[in-house]
Formats: structure tokens, sequence, C-alpha cells
């Protein structure tokens, strides 16, 4: 044993405490006690004895077995991540730990692309969504003060909220959990001039008059706008702004130091910009300053450090931020949502007999992910501000390495081999392969597109059209899959199978003005 690490310690002190309150008084055990022959008490302490020196052998088995691949997992992480940066410009940090110890911490690419200012492992990234890790937390510990029911209506906190179908139906469980039938802000923020969007109550005109989906609990529907009211409640109830209550209750305590929510007009240190390759312009980089929030929400969007993350998930499943209900309540899924199940502002994933809680966070230039195993103490960080690709990459890697295979990486992996096949060869070996996939297999047509816009990207257009048939041949009912293979046609110099791709878009997408002016472009040729 490593006298040193506090988790095998505290692991085998429950163990040898829970048999200590399993046995008899010291003097039964005592050969000058009252018991001269073997009795039933004693024979149970022996049994005791035996158990718990089984139960803490498996202790340290499982740790050592766990540190025996430490070296095996970081080595190959490792070259994947710099096979990643040197071929495919990946651009981001990757922080592994296990048992609250640092084995891993690289950072890789461009924290400022244009001045090639390098990322460093203690830059501050966006983090999208992850942020609403940060406001269940908030929420959950004033449900722990007896501030907050999760069984309570919006209107119990905000009983001047405009929209009257929230305010009277719809409860703080259901805005965790994305059942609430309350949508998404964003394209309506896109038509305003976001940099005057800054406190909460600056976005209600936004949303709050938006009929519900369906009827709150009924369904599931990702929903920013649920979470900014949540962040609403915190206000009202907390009596002060969710920024300062979320840094005085999350980040302080969890030694979260570097981790805010900076005002991007401003000048602020060591932060990452976000960088996504141009579709129009071959060997273009463009950067995301004008496709987020001025500030960071309830909904995601703040800063923060792999570090930081790390001390977040300690100090999260060590007790730090809350109790043990309060924790179990908000980290077990209930809805289906992607890999695995939504909690409440938390994702939980059984994986080959192995639990995974945390969240991920995207937009154009972001990708990110915690990443908590509980049952091995492991945490992963990954936060990168390139294309999404990348991080994909990343997070199918490493769920190998820890976990194992899945269906998820499988596909992956399939779709991947796929891509190479259409990449190296023709169409008709990728095809071959696609028509003898596995009946399992599911083919990833994000993953597809992105490889098709890289190709684009990178002027081998020729090579773009072969990628993007296999999402035609894959997904033929899809609108988008036609429009992604018109595009690369035209930069290919494809007239005639570029208009035929736009014409079968818009079929399905009329309304679509970008697609029917390159249409027309290219008629009048």
């Amino acid at each position: 044993m490593n006298d040193q690490d506090p988790q095998v310690s505290s692991k085998i002190y429950a163990v040898w405490s829970k048999f200590k309150a399993n046995t008899a008084p010291a003097e039964l055990l005592s050969p000058t006690g009252c018991c001269t022959k073997p009795c039933k008490t004693m024979m149970t302490t022996k049994i005791n004895f035996i158990a718990v020196m089984l139960a803490l052998a498996g202790v340290m088995l499982s740790f050592n077995g766990q540190a025996q691949k430490h070296p095996g997992i970081i080595r190959q992480t490792t070259a994947h991540l710099d096979s990643l940066a040197k071929n495919d410009h990946f651009s981001g940090v990757v922080l592994m730990a296990s048992h609250g110890r640092t084995l891993l911490e690289k950072a890789y690419g461009f924290a400022n692309l244009a001045d090639r200012l390098p990322n460093k492992p203690d830059t501050r990234f966006n983090l999208a969504s992850m942020g609403k890790m940060l406001t269940a937390v908030a929420i959950m510990q004033l449900v722990e003060a007896h501030k907050v029911s999760l069984d309570e209506t919006v209107g119990k906190y905000l009983p001047d909220f405009p929209n009257r179908a929230i305010k009277d139906s719809v409860t703080i469980r259901q805005l965790l959990t994305h059942t609430s039938g309350m949508g998404n802000f964003w394209e309506a923020l896109d038509k305003a001039a976001f940099q005057h969007y800054r406190t909460l109550k600056d976005y209600l005109p936004l949303f709050a008059a938006s009929p519900l989906r369906f009827k709150p609990g009924k369904s599931f529907l990702y929903s920013n706008d649920g979470y900014m009211v949540l962040g609403l409640v915190i206000e009202a109830v907390a009596g002060t702004d969710y920024f300062d209550y979320v840094t005085a209750n999350v980040f302080r305590p969890a030694g979260m130091s570097a981790t805010g929510f900076p005002a991007l007009d401003e000048v602020n240190p060591n932060m990452a910009a976000g960088f996504t390759r141009s579709t129009e312009q071959p060997g273009k980089w463009l950067n995301n300053n004008y496709t987020g929030v001025i500030k960071g929400l309830p909904a995601g969007g703040c800063y923060s450090t792999a570090g930081d993350l790390l001390r977040f998930a300690g100090a999260l499943t060590r007790g730090k931020l809350l109790g043990a209900a309060g924790l179990h309540e908000m980290t077990t899924g209930k809805f289906n949502y992607e890999r695995g199940k939504y909690g409440l502002g938390f994702v939980e994933e059984q994986v080959n007999g192995h639990r995974i809680i945390g969240h991920s966070g995207g937009n154009t230039g972001i990708a990110d992910e915690l990443m908590i195993v509980t049952d091995l103490d492991y945490t992963v960080v990954i936060l990168t501000n390139g294309d999404v690709d990348n991080y994909w990459g990343v997070d199918a890697f490493i769920r190998k390495q820890l976990v194992g295979a899945t269906p998820q990486t499988r596909n992956y992996d399939f779709t991947q081999r796929l891509i190479s096949a259409a990449i190296s060869k023709d169409n008709t070996a990728a095809a071959a392969l696609f028509h003898n996939k596995p009946a399992d297999i599911v083919i990833r047509a994000g993953v597809i597109e992105q490889a098709g816009n890289k190709l684009l990207w990178e002027r081998k257009a020729a090579a773009a059209v072969r990628v993007c048939r296999l999402n035609v041949l894959a997904y033929p009912e899809e609108s988008y899959v036609y429009l992604n293979l018109a595009e690369a046609c035209r930069q290919a110099g494809d007239r005639t199978e570029a208009i035929a791709n736009y014409k079968k878009y818009l079929e399905k997408e009329p309304d679509d003005k970008d697609a029917a002016l390159h249409l027309q472009q290219l008629l009048k040729l």
C-alpha cells in the first residue's frame, strides 16, 4: 500500500471499521479474558476477521491492478494526443487523474492562433454547457438548506415570472432534467446585439413569452431556457446575483481559483479563443468571437482550467459541495440522453460495469467534457478550442482505455474505417464496407460531415465528395446530406452533380436562401 494515497487509506479504514463494529468486545479476544474455550461469539469473530482480511486484500488488488495499468494508459493516450496535434490540428488540454492524483496533463495547439500563443495546462477554456453542472450544484445546495424544493413550481420562487404556464406548471426538477417543455433562446439571440445581454434578466425577453413545447414532465427536450430560469431562482432565493452565489458557494469551497464569468469585451488574461475551419475559404481559420454570449450564464459559458475541474470533481465526490443524498439524486440518470441518462444537470452512463458521471459542452470552436469514472476513481478533463472532430477522437480513445469498447466507440471506429476507405480508395470500396457492416453498427453522420469539411479546408475536394457520399448512402432521407454533397461538388468543380444535389436538398428545405443562391449562381454558368 502507498501510505501517501488518502483514497487507498480511506477505503481500507472503512473496511476495518466495519470489521470492528461487528466483532466481540476486546476482552473476549484476550488470553486472560473470561472465555477459556471456543464459543459462538469467538467463532463469529474469527469468521469476521477472515472476511475482513479477504476484503482488504481485494481492495489492495484493485488498487494495485489500476496502478499497474496507469503507465500503459498514459503512454498510449499521450501518443494518440501527439498524433492528433501533429496531423489534425488538435488544440486543447487533456487531464487524466486517478484517486485525485494527476497522471497526465498536457497542452496542445494555440490559445491565440493568430499570434501563435500556445495553450498551457493552466489556460482557461470556455466550458459551454458543462456550466449546467455548476447551476445544478447551486440548486441542490439550496435544496439541502430547505430553501428550495425540487417539486415546487417556478411561481413559488418567482411569483412575477411573466409566463403563466411556466410559473404555474413547471417544477424545479423539470427544469433540471430538461422535461419542462421550454426551448432555447439561441435563435433569438443570434438576431440581437448580444453585447447588451449581461444579467440574467436581460435575457428574459428572448424566451419568457415562448409557449411550452409539451406538457411539463411528458417528454425530454434539452433546454437552455430552463437553466436560465434556474439561475433566476438562485438569485431570488439566495438574495444575490447568480455569479456571486456560484463563486462563493461552488468555486471557493472547491478551490477553483481560476474559474469565473469574465465578460468577453474586457481584457482577460490566459484565455483560449475558439477557432474553426472555414467551409468557404480553404486553408482559412475563423474565430468564434461573435458566436457566443458576452458573459457566461447558468446554461453555460463560464471559463475554467483542467486543474480547476479536477478540483471540482474531487470536491463534489468527497462531499465538500453536497451531501451524499443530494449528490446521488443529482447524478442518477432518469431520462435517455445521448450515451446515457440525464439526471439533474449531470449525465450518468453505465459502461461495461463502470459508472461515469459528468457533462459535455460544445459550440463553435468549443468541445469539452468532464468524465468521472466513479467506481475506478478516474477523472478525465477534455478542453478543446478547435473543431469538434478532435474532441471526438480524444473522447473515444480515452473511454476505450479506461472502461473498454462500447457501442458508441465501435460506431466511431467503424465510421472512421469508412472514411479512410473513401479517402484512400474510392466509393466502391467504402460502399462494400458499408453494406457488410455489423448489424449493430450505427454510422456517425456528424463524424463524416466533419471529415468532409476538413478535406475541403485542406483543398482535397475530390476526396471530400467521396466522403460526403457516405452520408447519402447511410441517411438518404435526411436533407442535410444532399447539401453537404452539393457544397463538396461545387468546390470540386462538378457543376452537374452540385446542381442535382442542391435541388434534392431544396425540395426538402425550400426556405434555405443561401442554398438557393448557390444553385442560381451555378445555373447561370
